[in-house]
């Protein structure tokens, strides 16, 4: 996840901080949170994108001018 500012968002909506919460499974909660974001569509709070972990031995095969281009695709904007 990347945080952003809520100076940087104006008057958009922003969720409280989440405390006291276990994560065991963070492919579970990924999933959870995106699904959580396609329900609340245009109400989902800016400042929370989601991009999945993608270890380094995913692009060892990838020639090296590729690899870069493959990571920008996999970030949200």
């Amino acid at each position: 996840m990347h945080l952003v500012s809520r100076n940087t968002l104006g008057n958009a909506k922003v969720l409280p901080a989440l405390n006291n919460i276990k994560i065991q499974d963070s492919s579970a909660t990924f999933n959870r949170l995106m699904e959580q974001r396609e329900e609340a569509g245009e109400a989902w709070p800016k400042n929370i994108r989601l991009e999945p972990v993608v270890k380094k031995e995913a692009f060892k095969r990838v020639q090296a001018d590729i690899r870069t281009r493959l990571k920008r695709l996999l970030r949200e904007t």
